[in-house]
């Protein structure tokens, strides 16, 4: 009778364990929001729509990875036939918004569509490039982690 304990509880434990372990939670699930900081005074007073805050945001991107961040979704913003996250942008020494060009629905749509309401604020595990858009500068949405409601 102990050896069938025995076998139930290891075999119980091999599966809750597994279980666990498959789960795809992103990496800052459960750490708590990160405080907004900022080395640069120019983002606390400017105001975030403007080019100059959205080219020195840029220009700040362009030395780092989208690991060292992490992102908060505020609204979205259509201009000029595009489609733009304002996202605000949180690492260790920055804190701004910054609109994100999207194109790729596959795990917005239903967040577009409700404007971000009933939704997490906080997109983990984005993925973003800068890309040149007429001429212009643009952080361009990839991908993220799925959204977890």
């Amino acid at each position: 009778m102990k050896r069938i304990k025995a076998f139930f509880f290891v075999f119980t434990t091999l599966i809750f364990l597994s279980t666990f372990n498959s789960c795809d939670l992103p990496e800052h699930y459960f750490e708590p929001k990160p405080e907004c900081n900022n080395s640069v005074d120019y983002f606390n007073t400017a105001d975030s729509g403007s080019p100059e805050y959205q080219a020195m945001a840029i220009s700040i991107l362009r030395d780092h990875q989208p690991a060292y961040f992490r992102y908060f979704f505020k609204t979205f913003l259509d201009e000029q036939q595009n489609v733009y996250m304002l996202m605000n942008f949180r690492g260790k020494e920055h804190c701004f918004e910054i609109k994100v060009l999207v194109d790729n629905w596959d795990k917005l749509n239903g967040m577009y569509h409700a404007n971000g309401k009933s939704y997490p604020n906080e997109l983990y595990d984005l993925e973003w490039s800068i890309i040149t858009v007429n001429g212009k500068q643009e952080v361009y949405y990839i991908d993220m982690h799925d959204i977890i409601d």
